[in-house]
């Protein structure tokens, strides 16, 4: 395996010059934190029995212990006191605990704060209800940032008396534990626990691990890290040290290493079909209900011991209570469901070896780029060929989402106006939705790979302008699209790519219209209308309101204006639908086949004549029918 991670470490720092891969000057280095950091799982446990290291399960082939190796002789004093269970409160007491003048320390710590690994373990493994585990999930996400952004910087400001001056920290992220491309893990593998099959879970089956739930659960694992990154950012040149944020996790994605993978036609762990699988997990093949099959070793050992009140790791299972600034404490939505798993299945869910080796080869590729700031030196990073596309392009069928170029034209701008590129971070994603709510709302991204930091506004601007215009240049040349919508695409230069993402999908107008009926009221008129192609991103404010009150004596009360697609509403092909009064006698002078009040919005509206209406009948008819259709 050491071979897979020397062979990672050469590809991951080639953006670094060779005379800045030297690692001599780390003399004394530490590394703390959580269970990523412990390893625990990863090769041998440390320590002899009931010993501290052997408590935290600190392992012999954790990122931490793979990274001491690499550095080299330089080194004279390595202190690793992460332990596995703790949160940021246990681990700025190892901060604390460390002996001064370090070079370097590496760490990973938040997850437990937001009970991420219990989490997963209790909504998956075992009986609990949807709504409970939907309750903490929630209540996770919610604390990233009242809770694990002051918890952090609570670690960090304990690490400022622990440095030398301009030495380094490395803030290692998580990585997303699922594949979300098929439902295969939902419908041909089972995550409960099946030898708890004796008991039918007491009437209750455990959840499945559907596509949705894949994606809340990798979701809050980039909230973690967004978090962490963030603090990084905000830290970095304000103490003794340099801090960066090392992020892997796009790496078991791109070497097909995550959970529910379609590789993965077994749901056997190890699975030789998933050679470069970066986490452990639990042998999820689907089994009948009537198979006799066999009992897992560890949870026969698990359950047996445990009903004597011991196990194979006391300490960690005394640690694994919830504590204070965990979700669900205090507030009712802790999962009270306590039988008690067996500690071999604390692994699960954390980074096997070779999440280990990816791990190190990311915190010394992040110590090389790192160190070389510090010296006032630039790294370089290999170009990759651009690509670009056009998502009208796919081959999918239409109806799809779009939005009108105008719109585009100016919010791009904005967008890449607003981009600003966090300190010492590789790899990150900014993204920006635009005109929400309307049915033109649409999202703006840009992602950095290959460890890549850098990038520049006036690339960002030609790339956006290039999508915005070079795909779906119809014209009216093209009777397919008149009104040049656009559909979106993405433009990849180098290691940075630029997405434009429309939101709401519908039909493709080829030309603006709507439709229009009116009830006299004899004191008001109540006009109701539905539209398309036009006034479709400002809830018709700038567009018919405005050209109503241009119309003497016009007058519109009452205002209504919704979009269909966004609130869920069918509009039978249409836009949007609104609702006003006016007074009595406008509707010839306003409303009429003239269309004063259409031509002045930038639109058109026909009769409605009770369904009847033809396009070429514009004005407003008078009829009883309730919009929208």
């Amino acid at each position: 395996m050491l071979l897979i991670w020397c062979f990672a470490l050469l590809f991951l720092a080639r953006g670094a010059r060779a005379e800045e891969v030297d690692f001599s000057f780390i003399e004394k280095w530490a590394a703390i934190g959580d269970s990523y950091t412990a390893g625990v799982g990863s090769g041998n446990q440390l320590g002899s029995y009931l010993s501290k290291t052997w408590q935290c399960s600190r392992s012999s082939y954790a990122y931490p212990e793979i990274v001491n190796k690499a550095l080299g002789g330089s080194v004279k004093s390595y202190q690793y006191l992460a332990c596995s269970g703790d949160r940021t409160d246990g681990i700025e007491k190892q901060a604390k605990a460390l002996e001064g003048d370090l070079d370097l320390v590496v760490l990973t710590a938040g997850g437990n704060d937001l009970c991420l690994a219990g989490m997963i373990k209790e909504c998956v493994f075992l009986p609990y209800s949807e709504e409970k585990c939907d309750a903490v999930l929630s209540k996770a996400q919610s604390n990233v940032n009242s809770i694990l952004k002051p918890n952090i910087r609570k670690v960090l400001d304990a690490l400022e008396d622990k440095m030398k001056k301009d030495s380094i920290v490395i803030y290692n992220g998580y990585a997303p534990f699922f594949n979300t491309d098929n439902e295969d893990c939902a419908n041909k593998q089972t995550w409960a626990i099946r030898e708890w099959n004796f008991t039918s879970y007491i009437g209750v089956k455990g959840l499945p691990l559907t596509i949705e739930r894949r994606k809340r659960f990798n979701a809050l694992v980039g909230d973690i890290n967004k978090a962490i990154s963030e603090v990084v950012e905000e830290y970095d040149g304000h103490k003794k040290y340099r801090i960066s944020f090392s992020d892997w996790s796009e790496w078991p994605g791109i070497v097909d290493g995550q959970m529910c993978s379609p590789s993965d036609d077994t749901g056997k762990y190890p699975n030789p079909k998933q050679p470069m699988m970066q986490f452990f997990k639990p042998d999820t093949h689907l089994v009948d209900d009537d198979e006799n099959t066999p009992v897992h070793d560890e949870f026969k050992r698990g359950f047996a011991v445990e009903s004597l009140d011991m196990s194979l790791n006391p300490p960690i299972i005394a640690r694994d209570t919830l504590a204070a600034d965990c979700p669900g404490d205090g507030s009712g939505l802790a999962l009270p469901f306590n039988m008690g798993l067996p500690d071999s299945f604390l692994a699960n869910f954390h980074p096997n070896e070779n999440g280990h080796e990816t791990m190190a080869a990311a915190t010394l590729e992040m110590i090389a780029w790192t160190r070389a700031k510090i010296l006032g030196k630039e790294s370089c990073s290999g170009e990759d060929q651009d690509d670009f596309k056009c998502w009208s392009s796919d081959g999918l069928d239409f109806p799809r989402p779009y939005a009108g170029w105008e719109r585009l034209d100016k919010t791009y701008r904005e967008f890449c106006d607003n981009v600003k590129a966090p300190d010492n971070t590789v790899n990150w994603e900014k993204e920006e939705s635009y005109l929400v709510g309307t049915v033109e709302e649409h999202r703006f991204k840009v992602k950095l790979s290959d460890r890549a930091s850098e990038w520049s506004k006036d690339e960002c601007l030609e790339a956006f302008k290039r999508i915005i215009h070079s795909c779906d240049n119809g014209g009216d040349s093209n009777k397919q699209n008149p009104m040049n919508w656009k559909y979106g695409g993405k433009y990849k230069r180098g290691s940075t790519t630029y997405e434009l993402y429309p939101k709401w999908e519908r039909p493709t107008h080829t030309r603006a219209d709507g439709m229009c009926a009116y009830t006299n009221n004899y004191v008001f008129y109540e006009y109701r209308m539905m539209g398309k192609g036009w006034a479709g991103w400002e809830w018709g404010k700038d567009t018919l309101l405005s050209a109503l009150k241009g119309c003497k004596l016009l007058t519109p009360t009452a205002w209504t204006f919704e979009y269909c697609a966004p609130n869920g509403i069918k509009c039978d092909g249409y836009d949007w639908y609104a609702i006003w009064h006016s007074t009595i006698g406008v509707n010839g002078r306003c409303m009429d086949a003239m269309n004063v009040v259409a031509k002045s919005a930038g639109g058109y509206f026909h009769k409605y004549n009770d369904g009847n209406g033809k396009y070429e009948d514009g004005g407003c008819s008078e009829s009883t029918a309730t919009f929208p259709l």
